[in-house]
């Protein structure tokens, strides 16, 4: 038998045994997978730390789990995982608490007690650090540096004039300067 021949019936044999399978799921009955089961390859979709790939799993798997009809939120509660689970559902506690994704996550940070998500200020100084780059110093001495340089249309920071700082993605801040575009900033005093 010549390679090209047995690789056309590998591939042909391949296709069919999918063709077979995917034929075996096409009942409603048959594609309905147990909700433990279901309930497990959810669990292992949270694993996945990239939140498209985690989404794709979450859609391309819940399809085999058939609609429950039941209302999100309204089952019992799942405990779980070793952590300790208060009675109020208001999250994880101990250690590494922080790094568990709760439903707290979407509430403000004032409203989880961890201050406000963001302050308007009063530019007390400002200093050019190289082009595009701004030191900013603000009433009460909070100092901020931008970490982006900004294009040379962006308008130059003026003392006086009021900023608003944001709290934005993994721990850094933005702040907007007179109505303008966001600028990427850290503080450094």
């Amino acid at each position: 038998m010549t390679a090209q021949r047995f690789k056309t019936l590998t591939g042909a044999a391949i296709l069919g045994s999918a063709t077979v399978a995917l034929a075996s799921l096409s009942s409603p009955a048959a594609a309905q997978a147990s909700d433990a089961t279901v309930l497990t390859i959810m669990r292992e979709c949270a694993k996945i730390e990239d939140p498209t790939a985690r989404l794709a799993c979450y859609d391309n798997n819940i399809r085999i789990g058939g609609a429950t009809g039941g209302v999100p939120g309204q089952g019992p509660r799942v405990q779980g995982g070793g952590a300790v689970v208060n009675g109020s559902n208001s999250g994880v506690q101990g250690f590494g608490a922080d790094s568990v994704k709760t439903s707290d996550r979407f509430r403000s940070g004032e409203e989880r007690g961890l201050g406000p998500d963001a302050i308007r200020a009063k530019i007390v100084d400002v200093r050019p650090r190289e082009p595009g780059i701004f030191v900013v110093t603000l009433e009460g001495g909070a100092e901020w540096i931008f970490t982006e340089a900004v294009p040379s249309s962006f308008r130059v920071p003026r003392k006086g004039a009021l900023v608003e700082l944001q709290k934005a993605a993994l721990g850094s801040f933005l702040m907007v300067v007179d109505g303008q575009q966001a600028v990427r900033v850290r503080r450094t005093k």
